[in-house]
């Protein structure tokens, strides 16, 4: 039987005890009266189909009506040729709203009032007609797949839940610094992982995925579980025991043409694209208005059987006015094929102000079982006006950041700027300029970084005028004079024989209006 499964024709007694007539056998002026409460009346559906390669990268709706309030709803679904080259994804909406999406990582599920399978949401289990919604991020020529999926209704008998609080507010420490985190893990709400005490795999509690973040030293954590917020009340939840240590509830929009993570909002971003017509403007414009803001995810990655929609494809059709950050650093792949930074760069050319970042991807709760996946490597980091989730993302959407490769006990780099009228500017922020050519002083900070090497990068490249700097102190402090020209933006590297140690956001020049 699964995790979460209870038999459904199990149901408790209840004993209850009240005073006695003199009629009534009696035991010390009480009686006992034993009242065994029938089970509810559950029901099934099934459904069943066949998908083809004609299905590939496409989502299908199967209706089914409810048609009574529910105390319990168990989804189990299976399909041929799993593991041979066909996936079947599956999520759930209910007449009013998206449940949760599990993607092909669970093969059954269950929605209670109180409690559901991580991945979904709790709640109530109103009557009308729900949806189950598949998708199929891949599915060989050759096959055709035969899938069945039963639903058990179980009717409820009590009334609706009350409305959930608000999630309450945390600032953790109220003072500005640079904060150091991770932007991009998984728990077992999606296809997280960790070993229990008979070391065996298991859906990683979110518990243990913070813990993980605490052991390394981090400030603040995100996680960014597979097209689901079953894990965001979890992590509200735990804040409080977590502190200093800043939970930041996330979700990774997984489309099968690009991913990105999405933070500062709970609600339903609905990520198939193509159903309907849907498109990637859609998506972006879903997140802004939710109050969201959307980070592009490893974006040069390939596609296909082992990650569906992993690379990001519709480069030419995305507006990138319209997003706020990209993945540049995905796990440990910092250059080479798999690197974020050139797409990244790319797109700071054509004159987009984006935000470089880093997420490790770790899906194994920091145990470093996926060596390229391992909590904190990369870290992200960030000036923020205090810590707080609202600071944080505040932060990230400046351009206030940069990124240690290897972890958050790296070096750190930094690169400021200042004007010829004395006014300071930091990573991520606009130089306005009184013409073209003007000079401004530049100032690059390293701090544990001796032996290392900084390169000046312009528009990409690392210009003929600027020499490579060589890191000679533990605290290393260099000022430049630079003549700024318009349109242009300046970053830096920190590299040594490993390769880039730690990298900034660029410094933007621009003529003054």
């Amino acid at each position: 039987m699964g995790a979460g499964r209870a038999p459904l024709a199990l149901r408790p007694r209840l004993l209850m005890m009240r005073r006695t007539s003199n009629w009534l056998p009696t035991v010390s002026g009480l009686f006992l009266l034993l009242f065994v409460v029938p089970p509810l009346q559950s029901s099934e559906i099934v459904l069943e189909g066949t998908i083809t390669r004609a299905d590939h990268g496409t989502y299908i709706v199967r209706e089914f009506l409810v048609p009574e309030p529910l105390e319990r709803l168990e989804v189990e679904y299976t399909y041929t040729h799993r593991g041979e080259g066909t996936a079947l994804d599956i999520g759930l909406f209910d007449p009013v709203r998206f449940r949760g999406w599990s993607g092909s990582d669970k093969t059954h599920f269950f929605l209670a009032r109180d409690e559901a399978t991580p991945s979904y949401l709790p709640g109530d289990l109103p009557a009308g007609t729900w949806r189950i919604l598949l998708g199929v991020p891949h599915i060989r020529p050759d096959q055709v797949s035969r899938y069945v999926i039963r639903i058990r209704l179980i009717p409820a008998r009590s009334r609706a839940m009350p409305a959930p609080e608000p999630p309450t507010p945390w600032v953790l420490k109220k003072e500005p610094g640079w904060y150091r985190g991770d932007l991009h893990t998984h728990s077992g709400h999606s296809d997280g992982r960790c070993r229990n005490g008979l070391g065996e795999l298991i859906p990683c509690p979110v518990f243990r995925v913070a813990q993980a973040a605490v052991a390394r030293g981090l400030d603040f954590l995100a996680i960014t579980d597979h097209n689901t917020t079953s894990h965001h009340p979890e992590m509200r939840r735990l804040q409080a025991y977590f502190a200093p240590l800043l939970l930041i509830p996330g979700r990774e929009l997984t489309t099968y043409r690009g991913h990105a993570n999405v933070y500062g909002t709970s609600a339903f971003i609905d990520f198939r694209l193509g159903w309907r017509g849907r498109t990637i403007a859609d998506l972006l414009d879903d997140v802004h208005r939710a109050g969201g803001v959307i980070s592009i995810n490893h974006p040069t990655h390939p596609t296909g059987e082992q990650c569906m929609g992993c690379g990001w494809e519709d480069v030419h059709a995305t507006d990138f006015r319209k997003v706020d950050m990209i993945e540049v650093i995905n796990g440990n792949r910092v250059e080479g094929p798999l690197s974020g930074i050139p797409f990244w760069e790319a797109r700071l050319n054509e004159g987009h102000r984006i935000t470089g970042i880093g997420g490790s991807d770790d899906h194994r709760a920091g145990s470093g079982e996926h060596p390229d996946h391992v909590m904190g490597i990369p870290t992200t980091v960030v000036y923020a006006t205090e810590l707080s989730e609202p600071a944080i993302l505040a932060g990230l959407k400046a351009g206030h950041v940069f990124i240690k490769t290897r972890g958050p006990d790296g070096p750190d780099l930094f690169l400021f700027a200042e004007d010829a009228r004395g006014r300071r500017y930091m990573m991520g922020d606009e130089v306005p300029l009184a013409r073209a050519g003007e000079t401004v002083t530049l100032r690059i900070e390293v701090k544990r970084g001796a032996g290392h090497i900084v390169e000046i990068i312009t528009n990409g490249s690392a210009p003929p005028e600027a020499t490579r700097l060589r890191v000679d102190a533990p605290d290393f402090v260099r000022v430049l004079s630079w003549r700024a020209e318009p349109r242009t933006w300046v970053r830096l590297n920190l590299r040594d024989e490993r390769g880039i140690a730690a990298l900034t956001n660029p410094i933007y020049f621009a003529l003054r209006e």
